[in-house]
């Protein structure tokens, strides 16, 4: 009897001790880095992990309960963390059996403790309340994405925004790790798609009876953004945040890290879509039975003509089609007629307004605060690319059977200072300058026409019942919002948060570990550098880095606008929070746990065997 207790004794204590080995998960590429593999050194000892072939996970099975540790690169010494973090290891949890998925070279895996917000200074959109933690605060997840090498070569070699390409990929949450099957990727974007990094777009899998193969936390598809314009990487993530904070539809963003084949691609915004589903998050589409009735949707892009809303197009022989060129129909109404129809009669609409038209006549058929705000961010932020400066990245949507009209801007990479020739003054002097050129270059014509002004700026903006409110709202953001006061804390947070990723990322360019080249219209882009990003974050540098230039703008209108003090103050809460809760119609409806599950410890393991041990005596 006491044999057999001491082999049930031996077996169970085996069991529990087996179930006691904690795992090491770490991502990297060694192979880029001149290694072969990489390693975990625990407290003092180094042990070798293993991934699979082609991967970039390496993972580790230690018996133990480790204190510190850190990652090196076996086959090549001056990579190690301990070098790269300066001696400073990295930390055991105690109580977990698990590491999160880390990252080679990241200090910071989850940046819960370091985040910072921004005042919320307008009431928040019940549209917020469906956000993805696709596009969770805090996090940088991993994309990486695997094809057979025929695919993979076409994919690097193309120019074409038409071409899509089967692949499948892993997706890396601190916490966990999902794999895709039968998604696409193919390119995305406009001015960035001609440059050597290039921006995608991902569809996932179309079989929507596999809802965990064909949706990532509610989401079909997403954008990687480049980021190859911006040298402090958060341009457009911060101005999203402002746009929030003024009550404006916005689409989420964030950041991730790409990897192609197992090659490094760089530090990459994912984004969210302008699809329907943004449409019925901010628009309140209804429903008619089973379906969506939905006006019309539409991406405002400069093309021979900037998109400043005019009917006339001098020099064209096909005015129709200059409409079609530059006011892309994104969706369609469901009643079916022409889908170009609804911008045609804005545009009417709008050249019909008078200085004598009522500001209430205007407001019954175009949000005027909606139209405002947006422009006013525009304004602040010097988005020359903008509607006000070249009649570019604006969306417009019409409700439904000629509705209301609705008006927002985006896509702010190459805003906030960065090639800015409208610093100074208010808005009448941005709008005279902001379409200046350097090098002693002509304005812009409108065609075989002289410059113009947007076509809102004159009807809208400089209404005599609206401009009051321009000016009023104007001064409302800069006190409460648009200052180093109310954004330094965020900005410092973007820039401790991601500086192992920025720098990653310029390393990606440093060892050429990326396939993707300039396409045949490309002009050359500098590549980035430590010295020009960390001079975006500097408040005392140029004034076309970002923090240099909020500072400059926002102090220039202090004194302008005759503004006491800066009072950052947000009445309606905070924004840039973590996403803990969300809808479940069109939001997340995912929920994850914050933490690696907790096993069995050396000290229960050691009562267990205790009580065996003394059941055998009996």
């Amino acid at each position: 009897m006491n044999c057999y207790l001491l082999s049930l004794a031996l077996v169970l204590i085996h069991t529990i001790n087996t179930c006691n080995a904690v795992k090491f998960k770490v991502i990297g590429t060694p192979n880029e880095y001149g290694g072969t593999g990489i390693n975990v050194v625990i407290d003092g000892t180094s042990h070798p992990m293993t991934a699979q072939p082609n991967d970039i996970l390496y993972e580790l099975d230690y018996q133990g309960t480790p204190n510190q540790y850190y990652y090196e690169m076996a086959g090549n010494q001056t990579m190690s963390e301990n070098i790269l973090f300066n001696g400073k290891q990295r930390t055991w949890t105690s109580g977990n059996d698990s590491t999160l998925y880390e990252v080679f070279g990241r200090r910071y895996t989850v940046g819960d403790e370091l985040i910072k917000t921004i005042p919320r200074i307008f009431p928040p959109l019940d549209g917020y309340e469906k956000f993805s933690k696709l596009f969770q605060e805090g996090e940088i997840p991993v994309i990486h994405i695997t094809m057979n090498s025929t695919v993979y070569e076409q994919l690097v070699s193309t120019e074409s925004k038409d071409d899509k390409f089967i692949m499948e990929f892993d997706y890396y949450s601190p916490y966990e790790k999902r794999h895709f099957t039968n998604a696409t990727i193919g390119l995305s974007g406009q001015g960035t798609m001609e440059l050597d990094k290039k921006p995608f777009k991902i569809d996932l899998s179309p079989n929507e009876s596999d809802k965990k193969n064909s949706e990532i936390y509610n989401r079909k598809e997403f954008k990687l953004r480049s980021l190859r314009f911006d040298e402090s990487y958060i341009k457009n993530k911060l101005v999203t945040d402002l746009a929030e904070s003024l009550g404006l539809p916005v689409t989420q963003s964030g950041f991730c890290r790409l990897y192609i084949n197992g090659k490094s691609y760089g530090l990459y915004e994912i984004s969210d879509m302008y699809k329907k589903k943004f449409v019925r998050r901010f628009f309140n589409v209804e429903k008619k039975g089973d379906q969506y009735v939905y006006g019309s949707f539409y991406k405002g892009s400069s093309g021979k003509f900037p998109a400043f809303l005019y009917s006339d197009f001098p020099g064209s022989s096909d005015p129709n089609a200059e409409i079609v060129d530059i006011y892309d129909s994104v969706i369609a109404p469901t009643a079916g007629y022409d889908p170009h129809q609804d911008i045609k009669g804005m545009i009417a609409w709008a050249e019909g307004l008078t200085e004598a038209t009522p500001k209430a006549e205007i407001e019954k058929k175009f949000d005027i605060e909606m139209f405002l705000k947006s422009m006013i961010l525009e304004y602040l932020n010097c988005h020359w690319d903008g509607y006000l400066g070249n009649g570019n990245n604006f969306y417009i949507y019409v409700e439904p059977n000629n509705g209301k009209y609705h008006m927002i801007t985006y896509d702010f990479d190459l805003a906030v200072g960065k090639w800015c020739r409208a610093k100074e003054g208010l808005i009448d002097n941005y709008i005279a300058h902001v379409q200046d050129r350097g090098n002693g270059e002509k304005q812009k014509t409108y065609g075989s026409d002289p410059r113009r002004e947007p076509l809102l700026y004159k009807k809208i903006i400089q209404h005599p019942e609206i401009r009051p409110m321009w000016d009023s709202l104007l001064k409302e953001v800069i006190e409460k919002l648009f200052n180093l006061q109310a954004l330094n804390d965020r900005i410092e947070y973007f820039h401790e948060f991601l500086k192992d990723d920025m720098y990653w990322d310029m390393d990606t360019f440093a060892f050429h570990t990326f396939d993707t080249t300039y396409s045949s219209d490309g002009s050359h882009q500098d590549e980035p550098s430590r010295e020009s990003t960390e001079e975006q974050y500097n408040e005392n540098s140029e004034n076309d880095n970002l923090k240099a230039f909020i500072k400059f703008k926002s102090e220039d209108l202090k004194q302008l606008l005759s503004i006491p003090q800066f009072q950052p103050k947000g009445e309606y809460g905070e924004v840039g929070k973590k996403i803990t809760k969300v809808s479940k119609n069109d939001g997340d409806g995912d929920n994850l746990s914050g933490s690696p599950l907790v096993k069995p410890s050396i000290f229960i393991t050691t009562i267990i065997a205790a009580l065996l041990i003394l059941m055998m005596k009996l």
